[in-house]
């Protein structure tokens, strides 16, 4: 059956134009976003200058990656999840997203989709202009290679579309009354720690690094971040492609097959 992609465009621009309008959360968030990150890269220097400790990349590189990553953090499941389908889900109005002729995961993934967007490019400009004009060490330093760019935007973009498949996984676990609510945010919290929300992933333990490249949650975030930062060779740009190319569509069948099954449970009552 021929699937009639207009009005998923329609939610997707409907939604982006609405998330753009909020100008005092727009200031509120950026406020938020410099702040930490003028906390955490401190921090991450102090370490530097004083540890006796080994890291594999750079304290600039460092730097780079957390300020990415703060700019990144809207994208990630948890940072701005959309209320209006966490509520719907936990007071048990899902039947109003039913009534429409539209497949619930579908719209419910543009929504997600929309609503990351439209976050990400109200913090990008104000907090970029911070990173560019802190000097030495602990500010912005992107890679001067353009391919190390355009590689960081590709696998960002498509880290986005893995991002978005995780937030649907976790409305099918809060669906689901055997899993429930605290479960699909406990899943919301590990996929940012994994992603490398708190921490690059290149500064954990080396014994870990095997496991932190494979696990799909830094497909989501830390793994594109390292084409920006210059940590990561371009030669492994096909590895990262294929691990967010292999978790996406694990993580979206799997999502939703258990939306499916969460709905032919379901059972409605009222007047």
């Amino acid at each position: 059956m021929k699937t009639n992609i207009k009005p998923y465009l329609a939610i997707f621009r409907q939604k982006l134009l609405s998330g753009l309008q909020y100008r005092a959360g727009f200031w509120g968030t950026t406020t938020t976003h410099v702040v930490w990150v003028y906390i955490r890269v401190v921090t991450v220097d102090i370490f530097y200058r004083y540890g006796s400790g080994q890291a594999g990349v750079t304290l600039a590189q460092a730097a780079t990656m957390i300020w990415l990553q703060e700019m990144a953090l809207n994208l990630m499941p948890g940072f701005g999840v959309d209320s209006a389908v966490w509520d719907k889900i936990s007071k048990g109005d899902v039947g109003y997203d039913l009534a429409r002729p539209l497949d619930v995961y579908s719209h419910w993934y543009v929504s997600a989709l929309s609503d990351k967007l439209a976050r990400f490019l109200l913090s990008i400009g104000p907090v970029m202009a911070f990173a560019l004009l802190t000097p030495g060490e602990i500010g912005l330093r992107l890679s001067s290679s353009p391919l190390h760019l355009l590689a960081g935007i590709v696998t960002l973009t498509t880290g986005l579309l893995l991002s978005c498949a995780v937030i649907c996984l976790c409305y099918a676990a809060q669906m689901d009354v055997n899993v429930g609510d605290a479960p699909a945010r406990v899943l919301m919290i590990v996929s940012q720690i994994l992603a490398g929300s708190l921490l690059p992933l290149q500064l954990w333990p080396d014994g870990m690094q095997a496991f932190l490249r494979l696990q799909p949650f830094a497909a989501m975030m830390d793994l594109p971040l390292r084409f920006f930062a210059g940590s990561a060779s371009l030669s492994g740009l096909p590895r990262v492609l294929l691990s967010q190319a292999v978790w996406g569509a694990l993580i979206w069948r799997l999502g939703r097959m258990w939306i499916g099954r969460n709905l032919r449970r379901l059972i409605l009552q009222g007047g």
